[in-house]
């Protein structure tokens, strides 16, 4: 078996009893304070699991995310009631993506056990905390605040990521501009691309 619910599985006999994050590598958020202590605030103060999420701004992207159909809590937290995966644009349930992040109870190793292999034979941990959630376990939707979603899941984005944040990087941001300053870029050729 394959799939993200299986990535999580192979962690099961480290975790064991204890509550745990899962971060995606393709999916970031460069944030003050960083994504996962936000996500920490919440968990400490609801309990429950939680899922880092972001507004997608362009309608026509919802299709490429989890969705979640939400209802406010307070602040930037929601109580997810679930999720739906890709939608049509017409078809979300709301603008709030879940990306990337999670902190999860040691309940969904269970779940993921008995789960049935979905398309291309995988297990997906989308499906399992559907499952939680079916369950009454409390999910919850941090909304990631002051922060910069970076989905790396195809070459474009990718490279704006990485030049992002070199920029940003304490040790690299000067030589890394100096380089792409230096660059022989021939803008008039880039034109009739």
């Amino acid at each position: 078996m394959y799939g993200t619910g299986t990535a999580v599985l192979c962690a099961e006999p480290v975790i064991e009893s204890d509550m745990f994050a899962v971060m995606w590598g393709d999916e970031f958020i460069r944030s003050t304070p960083p994504r996962l202590s936000q996500m920490i605030r919440v968990y400490e103060q609801y309990g429950g699991a939680v899922i880092s999420a972001v507004r997608i701004q362009n309608k026509e992207d919802l299709s490429r995310y989890g969705i979640a159909d939400v209802e406010p809590v307070a602040g930037n937290v929601y109580r997810i009631n679930h999720i739906v995966e890709k939608p049509q644009p017409d078809q979300a349930p709301s603008n709030l993506a879940t990306v990337g992040a999670y902190i999860l109870p040691p309940d969904i190793f269970a779940i993921l056990r008995q789960q049935q292999p979905g398309p291309g034979g995988e297990i997906w941990l989308s499906e399992a905390i559907a499952e939680l959630i079916r369950t009454g376990y409390p999910v919850y939707a941090c909304e990631i605040e002051h922060g910069r979603y970076y989905d790396t899941g195809n070459k474009l984005e990718y490279l704006k990521a990485v030049v992002e944040l070199a920029l940003h990087h304490p040790d690299l941001k000067t030589d890394f501009k100096a380089f792409l300053q230096a660059l022989p870029l021939d803008y008039s050729a880039v034109q009739k691309v």
